[in-house]
């Protein structure tokens, strides 16, 4: 086997951290489906991104270990996809001009990480 020097690993790392990113991009299974009022899709949206910066300072900051950082930014991809799918169900929504609420289709992971951010009412 070959040596391999630290500058080939700093290239692995970071190739691996980039598959990884394009894996959080994808959204798992459909687990639950969340409605939303039209009336809270501001505050919705105003509470992921807070989270989603608040959790990227965290990243920017140093003395966290590898694994922290990618749990961290794992957490802020699985945000980040929920953002995008609550934007586009709720402007589809407003298209419709006469909607009260729209629904989002969520995975395991968005749906844990929307419901720890935002007390949902079970139906």
């Amino acid at each position: 086997m070959e040596r391999v020097t630290g500058k080939e690993t700093v290239k692995n790392m970071e190739h691996l951290v980039k598959l990884l990113h394009k894996e959080w991009e994808r959204s798992g299974r459909t687990k639950a489906e969340v409605s939303i009022d039209i009336a809270d899709k501001r505050a919705t949206e105003t509470r992921l991104a807070g989270e989603i910066q608040a959790r990227q300072g965290q990243l920017e900051t140093e003395g966290m270990d590898f694994k922290e950082c990618m749990e961290l930014s794992k957490e802020n991809f699985v945000l980040l996809r929920l953002a995008r799918k609550i934007k586009k169900a709720a402007d589809k929504a407003e298209r419709r001009g006469n909607a009260i609420s729209f629904t989002v289709e969520m995975d395991k992971e968005e749906y844990k990480l929307f419901s720890t951010l935002l007390k949902v009412q079970e139906a």
